[in-house]
């Protein structure tokens, strides 16, 4: 016997249709995406004092590949915040928070549509050579009333490690995903 998928659609007069059973899906695949980055982000990382190695970009990376840049962006930011709500380390810092947001929307433009090796490098290249060596030491100094330089030489060892990390790990994560057929039961 076939198993019968039920969709609920509301509508109203010259209104879009809204699949409510899609919209809590996605709900709650954000949602539990933005717990795994909070859980990774508190428990899965090593800290040094020069160099922070995570592995916070996987959940990004996921509601990348299954909602594009804004389920990316709404965990980057959540996780941001819920992470600081739970583990608070500074001040919570907005343009932090938006960069983080930011981080998410480059790998939502790019890993959305394609999983091709071209489509996860050049997301990360941006988000470590640029938005990891340039922007994000800006906004700590400007938090922390600290040199510039002080946080971008600090940074280097950190991106080019974290750099090999996100090209080793994101085609994995990705292949897996295509792999359960991840992407096409969620969205």
């Amino acid at each position: 016997m076939k198993k019968r998928k039920t969709k609920i659609n509301l509508t109203k007069k010259g209104k879009t249709k809204i699949n409510v059973k899609q919209t809590t899906v996605t709900l709650s695949t954000v949602a539990i995406l933005t717990a795994m980055l909070v859980v990774i982000s508190m428990f899965c990382t090593i800290k040094t004092d020069a160099v922070n190695i995570t592995l916070t970009f996987i959940p990004i990376v996921i509601a990348a590949r299954l909602y594009g840049a804004p389920g990316a962006a709404a965990v980057a930011g959540l996780g941001d915040i819920i992470g600081w709500i739970f583990h608070p380390i500074a001040a919570l810092y907005p343009p932090i928070t938006i960069t983080s947001m930011v981080v998410g929307i480059i790998f939502g433009l790019f890993l959305k549509n394609s999983i091709k090796f071209i489509n996860i490098l050049i997301p990360v290249l941006i988000t470590q050579l640029i938005i990891s060596t340039f922007v994000t030491p800006l906004w700590l100094s400007l938090l922390y009333n600290t040199p510039y330089t002080d946080f971008l030489f600090v940074r280097i060892p950190q991106i080019l490690i974290m750099t090999g990390v996100e090209l080793a790990v994101i085609p994995v994560i990705l292949n897996v995903l295509e792999r359960l057929n991840i992407a096409k039961v969620l969205t």
